[in-house]
């Protein structure tokens, strides 16, 4: 809940890679298309590919927070559970339930994340393709 509070000056506050690369300031996970001639709302499709990975490494990062949660809360029910098995086996499998959706959402994102960069940079496609 807090989290949604906070999530518009989060969002704000991040700098938008693609706008750097051209030299403009970024203003949150979304902003303002600006080419190389000073057109603003000209998008292309580096601009494209640079929200959408913004908003999977945002995602990612919350995730990431919110397995640390998981985590903690697995660790205290383990730790208060003392001779009871039933409750030591349900945080066992909060904890294995969390770490398999760690490698879940970890492989996801690395394969996104390779997918766009062979996207933007076209300039690998020729030699990939001469070897």
């Amino acid at each position: 809940m807090i989290a949604l509070v906070f999530l518009p000056s989060i969002t704000n506050a991040l700098p938008s890679p693609a706008n750097e690369k051209k030299g403009n300031e970024g203003i949150g996970l979304t902003y303002e298309c600006v080419d190389e001639k000073g057109i603003v709302g000209n998008c292309d499709f580096d601009d494209f590919i640079g929200a959408i990975k913004k908003v999977v490494n945002y995602a990612v990062t919350l995730v990431l927070f919110l397995s640390v949660i998981a985590i903690v809360i697995a660790g205290f029910k383990f730790m208060i559970s003392g001779d009871k098995p039933a409750e030591r086996d349900a945080a066992k499998e909060i904890l294995r339930k969390v770490a398999m959706g760690l490698f879940f959402i970890l492989a996801a994102w690395l394969i996104v994340t390779l997918i766009m960069n062979a996207l933007v940079d076209s300039e690998k496609i020729p030699s990939l393709l001469s070897n």
